[in-house]
Parts: structure tokens; C-alpha cells; sequence
């Protein structure tokens, strides 16, 4: 039925959100409940590390004929991954009779990218004697932006500690290093007639002779991705890039077909990690310094070979422990990445198990994989994924030769011409090859991608009567798509493709991958810069849904690529509703996002999920305006 949030579906429980949803988000911000008492240290001492701050003992101020000084309340335990404040001390009792003790201050609240715990309060009794009664000790301040309370004044006897003040500690979200160039372009520079191609150009060509592919953009910085070799640059000042780093495969093999067509990123912690496609497997890479990258591991898959469109991998989504891969004739490679620097096989799913479907590039979004095919293939496919170790067939079919696929929002595009199907509204039921919900006829074009409700197409060469460069299309309806403007690619060769686009803010990469080669360009694609936020469109498990695997990823689908750099447990928040957020793995591919949880989580649990505006974040540093919530409930 229909309500508010989209469309209710009786299949997976999954939901379609197709405006943006805004709640307000009270929890974000305030003091977080204190961790269970098991992780804490012992009493009358600080606690031991924990990576949820524990709730420690008071310590007991000793007994005197003058009244000894309480003790100090124990520290809340120091948490090893913070993403929610640590419990805050419990105050030291008062001295004995006589002379009244000085009452204890309260512990120290944990730290936490959450914000401060709550102050803790000046509890300490007076001492019972006739003499006037302790000071009351100062509440702990919380980290985040809390003040602890004031003591009280002692009383004879009877002294009584005022209670602190709960931290009220924001949100620390974050940005990347670098900077991605979205500055006001002259009019003279889009929209152009052939003629004037080259005023649409606003930087130098680079790495001519190397044979490039699909670019990419993490921590502010573009990577530059070929032949088992890429670049990292400085686009701040997209007029003239600069090259932080190069990157080579071990074991690359010169001139052999192993064409980058996709990448995926992960974070873990404060890591940030990049797979990427080889001639025999994939590979993973530490990308957290973008001066100094560091290849991690290589896997060789069974029947990939350095292949085209067979025997080769064209895609490669990782969603958090697993990377899912797309190895075309050879069907989906399950490949665990626990460990970035130790990969293995996790499990392996032909062809034949769902459909036929040559497995191109493909993106799990929660507990949904979308399969789409490569080159002289024509098919989608989708899968449950609930258990990631036993992918299993939802729905699939075939359909006419397409160059290469393509996931936004909630649809799958493929190429030649334009085609459009909805995957995810209901994905046992995604039409047939024959049946697109959407078909636009475009000059010839082989590559794809989206921002802002914008598609993207890559034009061939001159040597094939085509016209290189890029169409910028409509998407925000795909039913009435239109070409808005053509990026006119270099035309002053007739070899090179510019096929392979990536737009950034109000420019657009074009990258060649036709011999000899031509290296890269930036261009415009609109005037003025890109002041869209993201959107969110869809969320798996669905919101209110219920049945949950307790093996559950989240996945989110936006309306524009994601800066992975700008999210963390401040900005993707997954908990039980109530509790603690749940420590866990990112992955990020274009405009899809995952969280996967470090442990399965709990059954019959309601969740939520919790995206604070402000937080995450497109190339260009454009964030949510709006806190997005949904829940789902586990089986």
C-alpha cells in the first residue's frame, strides 16, 4: 500500500523511497547510554580499555578519626573504536565520622566521535560527624561539549555533591583531504557548437600513451584507473592536475586486456581501501594516504585470464567483510576481505544458478544483488544475499546485445540504446528483456555513469563516424529522459574515444582507452557549480519492514555519488532503537552505499537507521539537508 515513505512491497520486505524523507533525528547529538557493565575495569581503579565504555565502581573513601577523603570515582573505560561516549564514573563515598570526608569527583566520561557522556555527579556524602560535612566533588565534564555540576555546598554531617550536567556533545562528522574543483565556469565553455570543441576543455592532457578506463574520486582526490596501473591527482585546480601517486599491479602484464570498467572502496575504521580489477583476479589497495598508496593482495579467480568480455572480471562491488565480483562467463566470485591483505574465496556462484546472466558489473545494496552484463551480452539479474555466502537467484532474463550496464537509484541502464529497468520496487519481479519501462535512441555510446539525476553516456571515434566526448541526459524521470548537452571530447585526432566519463561537481572526466591512447581531459558540463545535496532513494532492509536476516547488510542508493571519506559512525548510524550503534564496515560503489555489521545482529530486534544532515557527502562536499531514519526488525 502506499503511505509517506513509498511503496510497500510483500516481497523481502522492501521499500522504494522515491523523494527525500526527513525526521527529526533526537537522539543525534545527546549523551549515549553507557555501555554494559561487563566491558568496565575494576573498582577503585580506572577502567581497562574497552571498545564500549563500561559503567565502573565507585571507589570508598577509607575510615578515620578525622574522616579520610573519599575516593575517586574510577574512569569510564577508554573505548578502542568510540562511536558512542563511554558511562561516566560513579562518585567516591565520603570519609568516616569526626571531620567530614571530601567527597570524591565523579569519573571521567568516555570519549566518543559521538559526543561526551554525561557529567558525572559530586555524589560524595559528608561525613557523619559533628564537625561540617565534605565538599561535594565537581561533576566530570563530558567530552563533547558537557560541563559536570558544580559540588554542593557540605552540610554538618550530612554534605551532598550537586549533580553534573549531561554533555551535550555534537556530532563529528568528516571531510575528506582533498578538494574536487566546483567553481562558476564561463558560459563560453558548455553548451558549445562542434566547431568551438576545444573551448569546452579547461585542463592540459595527461598520461598520454597510457591506456585508461573508468575514473574514480575517494578522499577528494581523483583516481586515475587503467591497465592494472592508476594515478592518483590533485584536481583542486582542475585547470592543471597534479600527480600524488602512481600505482602498479604486481605481476601486470604490458598491453593484455585487463580494463578498469569498475572499482569499488571500503573503510574500515580510518582506513580506507580500493579493489580493483586485474587480468587474473582482483586486487586491494590501502588508498588512506593518497601520496602513498600501498597494494595489499592480489587473488587469481578460477576461468579469469586476462579475457575480454569472457574470461575477465568487469565488476567488483565491496560491501563490507565481502567483495562481490563479476566475472562474466564465469559467473559471481564471493571473495572475503576480513582481512584486505588476505583475501579468499568465499564462495562462487555459475552462471547457470541464476539465469545465464554473463556477470558484468553488478553492486549489492543490504541484502539485494544487482547483476548486469558486459559487452555482447545482454541481461540483468537479481539476487538475496541475506546469507552472502549463498547467493540466491530472485529474478533474471536476457535480452538484446548491450556494450555495458549500469545501477542508479532503484534502475538498471543498458547501453545501445538507452534502456531502463526497475530492479529494486520489486526484485522477484523485474520485467523481461523485452519489456524496459524506459528507451531513448542516443548516438553511439559504450560507457555510463550518474550524478544528480544526470546520466552520462561516453561517445566512440571519429575513425567509427562517431563524435567523441559525452551526452548529458535527463534522469530524474527516466520515462521522459532528454540530452541537455554534449561534452564535445578532443577532436583533433580521429583514435581517440573520451568514452569513459566521470562527473565531478559542474565538470566531467574523459578518459581514452583506444590506441595510441590519448591520456585524460577535464571538461564542463554546466556553469554554475554543483549545489545539490544527495538524496536518499532507497534503503534495504526497507523501512518498517520485518523478517530481517540477522545477517543483514544496509545499503543505501542516493541520488549522487558518495564521498566515502565523509562516513562514519557519525554519519551512518545503525543501532537498536534505544541503544548503541553497532561498530561495522563501509563500502561505497558510485552512488551506493553499505554498512556491514562486525557481528550478526540480534533476532527479533528492531533497528534503526540513522543519517544525520550534514554528514555524508557527494564529490564536491554537498550533504544531506535533512536527517533520513528508517527501522527494520530482524526474524
Amino acid at each position: 500500500m502506499l503511505n509517506q515513505f513509498g511503496r510497500r512491497l510483500d516481497v523481502l520486505g522492501f521499500w522504494s523511497l522515491t523523494l527525500p524523507i526527513a525526521w527529526l533525528v533526537g537522539a543525534c547529538g545527546a549523551a549515549e547510554p553507557p555501555g554494559d557493565a561487563s566491558h568496565g575495569g575494576s573498582s577503585a581503579a580506572a577502567a581497562g580499555s574497552s571498545a564500549e565504555g563500561g559503567t565502573p565502581s565507585a571507589a570508598t573513601g577509607g575510615g578515620s578519626a578525622h574522616g579520610g577523603s573519599g575516593g575517586s570515582g574510577a574512569s569510564a573505560g577508554t573505548p578502542s573504536t568510540a562511536a558512542s561516549g563511554g558511562a561516566s564514573g560513579s562518585a567516591g563515598s565520603g570519609g568516616g565520622p569526626s571531620l567530614g570526608g571530601t567527597n570524591a569527583s565523579g569519573g571521567t566520561a568516555g570519549m566518543s566521535t559521538l559526543g561526551g557522556g554525561a557529567g558525572a555527579p559530586g555524589a560524595g556524602a559528608g561525613g557523619a560527624g559533628p564537625a561540617s560535612g565534605g565538599t561535594g566533588g565537581q561533576g566530570a565534564d563530558g567530552p563533547g561539549a558537557g560541563t559536570g555540576g558544580q559540588g554542593g555546598s557540605g552540610v554538618a554531617g550530612s554534605g551532598v555533591g550537586g549533580s553534573g550536567v549531561a554533555g551535550s556533545g555534537t556530532v563529528t562528522f568528516q571531510k575528506p583531504e582533498g578538494t574536487i574543483q566546483n567553481t562558476a565556469e564561463p558560459a563560453s565553455t558548455t553548451n558549445l557548437p562542434q566547431s568551438d570543441w576545444a573551448k569546452g576543455l579547461i585542463s592540459p592532457t595527461l598520461l598520454a600513451g597510457h591506456h585508461l578506463n573508468q575514473p574514480a574520486i575517494i578522499n577528494g582526490y581523483l583516481m586515475m584507473c587503467g591497465n592494472e596501473e592508476f594515478w592518483v591527482y590533485d584536481v583542486s585546480n582542475a585547470t592543471a592536475p597534479k600527480q600524488l601517486a602512481t600505482m602498479t599491479t604486481p605481476n601486470r602484464r604490458s598491453g593484455s586486456e585487463a580494463e578498469s570498467h569498475t572499482q569499488s572502496f571500503a573503510r574500515y575504521g580510518d582506513k580506507l581501501y580500493m579493489a580493483t580489477l586485474g587480468g587474473t583476479g582482483i586486487d586491494t589497495w590501502d588508498v588512506t594516504s593518497a601520496t602513498a598508496p600501498k597494494h595489499l593482495a592480489q587473488i587469481k579467480l578460477s576461468g579469469v585470464n586476462y579475457g575480454d568480455y569472457t574470461e575477465a572480471v568487469w565488476g567488483v562491488t565491496w560491501q563490507g567483510q565481502y567483495i562481490f565480483v563479476g566475472a562474466t562467463n564465469n559467473g559471481i566470485k564471493v571473495v572475503d576481505a576480513a582481512d584486505p591483505a588476505a583475501l579468499k574465496v568465499a564462495a562462487e556462484v555459475p552462471t547457470s544458478q541464476y539465469g545465464g546472466v554473463s556477470a558484468g558489473p553488478l553492486d549489492a545494496i543490504g541484502n539485494v544483488l544487482v547483476v548486469m552484463t558486459p559487452k555482447e551480452n545482454g541481461g540483468l539479474a537479481t539476487l538475496d544475499i541475506s546469507d552472502p555466502l549463498k547467493p540466491t537467484r530472485l529474478a533474471s532474463f536476457t535480452t538484446d546485445k548491450s556494450y555495458i550496464g549500469q545501477f542508479h537509484r532503484h534502475y538498471a541502464v543498458m547501453l545501445g540504446p538507452v534502456r531502463v529497468w526497475d530492479v529494486l520496487t520489486n526484485p522477484k519481479s523485474i520485467g523481461t528483456g523485452s519489456t524496459p519501462i524506459a528507451k531513448l535512441n542516443t548516438e553511439n555510446a559504450e560507457y555510463i555513469t550518474f550524478s544528480d539525476d544526470f546520466l552520462f553516456i561516453g561517445h566512440t571515434r571519429q575513425e567509427i563516424n562517431t563524435i567523441p566526448g559525452a551526452s548529458k541526459i535527463t534522469f530524474s524521470d527516466p520515462k521522459n529522459m532528454k540530452v541537455v548537452n554534449r561534452i564535445w571530447g578532443r577532436l583533433d585526432t580521429t583514435y581517440n574515444d573520451d568514452q569513459f566519463v566521470l562527473p565531478m561537481g559542474n565538470l566531467v572526466v574523459l578518459t581514452d582507452d583506444q590506441s595510441p591512447y590519448k591520456g585524460w581531459v577535464v571538461a564542463v558540463h554546466q556553469t554554475a557549480p554543483d549545489t545539490a545535496p544527495p538524496i536518499v532513494d532507497t534503503v534495504i532492509p526497507n523501512d518498517k519492514s520485518t523478517g530481517a536476516s540477522t545477517k543483514s547488510r544496509i545499503g543505501i542508493t542516493f541520488s549522487d555519488n558518495i564521498e566515502l571519506a565523509t562516513v562514519n559512525a557519525a554519519s551512518f548510524i545503525v543501532r537498536p532503537v534505544g541503544g548503541q550503534p553497532l561498530a561495522g564496515k563501509f563500502g561505497v560503489r558510485m552512488s551506493v552505499l553499505n554498512f556491514d555489521p562486525d557481528e550478526d545482529l540480534k533476532p527479533g530486534t528492531t533497528y534503526e537507521v540513522v543519517l544525520p544532515k550534514g554528514g555524508i557527502a557527494d564529490f564536491v562536499g554537498n550533504t544531506l539537508a535533512a536527517d533520513f531514519t528508517s527501522t527494520f526488525t530482524t526474524n
